[in-house]
């Protein structure tokens, strides 16, 4: 340590001391002469500053002495000129002292702050030496029997808190093998459960076999009952259409008497004309005959031949194309007729074949049925005695897993009670460690200064270590509320909940609080296809925003390593892994997190939601 005691006391006097030379006139002999006389010059300067603070004084003295004397002249001129020089020297030398003075004034002055600063140090410095010698011995003391009675009762509560601690150990270890029992049964009565679903799953899968058998039978005989009816329509459109065709037959047959009558009239009308052209030749060739010129009856014979044979050739040829139009167009009816015939015949025996095969199948499926319906009534029965069994065991299954539960979560609650308690006994108790150990080192260093501040510094550095942040964090699922985590640092408090959804066997397990990567995994019992899918991470509502698609083929298997899949953020995932990594540095982290899973259809699959609050306590 070291201390500074400066004090000045300067009287601030100056005295000046001035020895004027002086010149003196006597007359001697022939004429008068004048003498310079000159005596010694002394300047006395003397300066006193006062100053506050302190009882030593200090004085500088400057003395300045100038001589000088010079001889008498001999001459006005002479003396003349030495007054002269001894005028010019003295002013020069009052200028040089002037910026002397002006120097050492300056000088002085910057000294006279300087020692005003450094007397304020050292009275300040000296009240605190002073305040420190007064609390040496009185604080020490004071604490010391004002810490022997606290660590007498430090002491004993250490030993209650040991004792506590040892208890709640075996308390602890008891709860421990009772969660381990409720968790095997737990297991067992989920076994039976499954095995149940099963069997459940098993009988559901025969029902529906045979309503789908019995349904496809049904199916199958509505389907032949409207061949049936549409095979009946048929015969119906068919007999109809033969009870037609033999009008029309009918109706052909009388056109074809009728015309056969006509063409029988026709010929004997044909008969008749030629009797009648016969006995017009005759009496035209009587006529003729009857004629006396030669040449006229030879003119009128071949006249009346011609016309005879052009009449005969043209009722001959309308004889034989009416004759000819009139068989063309019978023969052609006939075969209609004959071919329409034979066609629906033909058809109608098809008919009449198909309707008896049908007729048969009916009957035999017909014969079926009754057996196919006693044999659904038992199955009915089966599955309702089944349904009825299964409600049971359900009702059973969750009274005991409530039950189960029930118990589980007390246990749990009060396994959190205790770890709550024992971590807050740790706390204490390591807390009160620190304390013995800083209150033996300051009895220790009692008579060291410097070992004391060594010690306050230790200790605060201890005390500022020990500060850690304690989290519990408890998650549930679907039924179950949401997880809480109660981070504690300081004065502060912060309350994270999580919050999961899923519409499907996809979920959204986990999302890594400091946004390294999130974890997809498949629930049921069946391959899923994630092809497509995307998921968009909200942080702090829009503040940042992940996307990230699955690539095609991408599938979770219900079991085994590929049952879940981690997207890491870029540059985090593990060499050799077969996880995927995403294009962003991180998935992001805040005080408000929404993550959802999204179908390639735009369907909203699963949600993972956090959020943290934070209060002052």
């Amino acid at each position: 340590k070291r201390q500074i005691h400066l004090v000045f006391e300067i009287l601030m006097e100056t005295s000046v001391s001035k020895t004027i030379k002086s010149y003196t006139t006597s007359t001697s002999g022939d004429g008068s002469r004048i003498k310079p006389v000159a005596t010694p010059r002394t300047v006395v300067i003397t300066r006193t500053a006062h100053g506050g603070g302190g009882n030593s004084t200090g004085s500088v003295v400057r003395e300045v002495e100038m001589r000088r004397s010079t001889g008498a002249l001999s001459s006005v001129n002479g003396h003349t000129a030495g007054v002269h020089n001894g005028v010019s020297n003295i002013m020069e030398n009052r200028e040089k002292e002037k910026k002397d003075m002006r120097d050492l004034n300056e000088r002085f002055a910057n000294y006279i702050e300087k020692v005003r600063f450094l007397e304020a140090q050292n009275k300040k410095l000296a009240n605190e030496l002073a305040t420190l010698r007064d609390r040496w011995g009185k604080e020490t003391e004071r604490i010391k029997q004002m810490y022997d009675v606290e660590m007498t009762q430090l002491r004993k509560l250490l030993d209650d808190a040991m004792k506590s601690k040892a208890e709640l150990e075996v308390k602890v270890n008891s709860l421990e093998e009772t969660v381990d029992e409720l968790q095997k049964q737990l297991d067992a009565a989920n076994q039976l459960h499954n095995s149940d679903r099963e069997m459940i799953d098993r009988l559901n899968s025969q029902v529906s076999d045979q309503e789908s058998e019995l349904s496809v039978l049904r199916r199958r005989i509505s389907s032949f009952e409207s061949d049936h009816s549409r095979d009946k329509a048929e015969v119906q459109r068919l007999r109809d259409e033969i009870r037609r065709l033999r009008m029309d037959l009918d109706q052909e047959t009388l056109n074809h008497i009728n015309s056969e009558q006509e063409a029988h009239s026709l010929r004997d009308e044909i008969e008749f004309l030629k009797k009648v052209h016969d006995s017009e030749l005759k009496e035209l060739a009587a006529l003729a005959y009857r004629d006396t010129t030669q040449e006229n009856r030879e003119f009128w014979r071949s006249e009346m031949s011609q016309c005879l044979r052009d009449i005969q050739n043209e009722y001959d040829n309308k004889l034989d194309v009416m004759q000819s139009e009139m068989e063309t167009h019978y023969n052609l009816k006939i075969q209609e007729s004959r071919t329409n015939n034979t066609r629906g015949g033909a058809e109608l025996q098809h008919t009449k074949e198909e309707n008896i095969r049908i007729k048969q199948q009916l009957s035999e499926l017909r014969d079926r049925i009754p057996e196919l319906e006693a044999r659904n009534a038992q199955l009915e029965r089966l599955l309702e005695e089944l349904r009825r069994d299964n409600e049971e065991k359900l009702r059973d299954w969750e009274l005991e897993r409530s039950s189960l539960r029930k118990t589980l979560s007390d246990n749990q609650a009060e396994l959190e009670s205790v770890l709550v308690e024992l971590q807050t006994l740790l706390d204490a108790k390591l807390s009160l460690e620190l304390e013995i150990a800083a209150y033996r080192k300051l009895l220790e260093g009692e008579e060291s200064r410097a070992g004391l501040r060594n010690l306050v510094e230790e200790t605060m550095k201890r005390s500022s270590d020990y500060e850690t942040t304690r989290v519990i964090e408890t998650r549930k699922t679907n039924a179950m509320p949401p997880s809480n985590m109660g981070i504690i640092k300081g004065e502060m408090s912060a309350k994270t909940t999580y919050q999961r959804t899923a519409k499907g066997n996809i979920s959204i397990q986990e999302c890594a609080p400091d946004g390294k990567f999130l974890t997809i995994e498949n629930t049921g019992k069946k391959r899923e296809d994630i092809s497509g899918m995307r998921i968009t991470r909200n942080v702090d509502n829009g503040r940042q925003i992940i996307r990230f698609t699955f690539p095609d083929k991408t599938f979770l298997e219900p079991e085994g390593r590929a049952k879940s899949i981690k997207v890491w953020a870029r540059g985090l995932k593990p060499p050799g892994s077969s996880d995927m990594e995403c294009n962003e540095n991180t998935w992001g982290n805040g005080a408000n997190i929404h993550t959802v899973l999204i179908s390639s259809d735009g369907e909203e699959k699963a949600t993972h939601t956090q959020r943290t609050v934070y209060q002052s306590n």
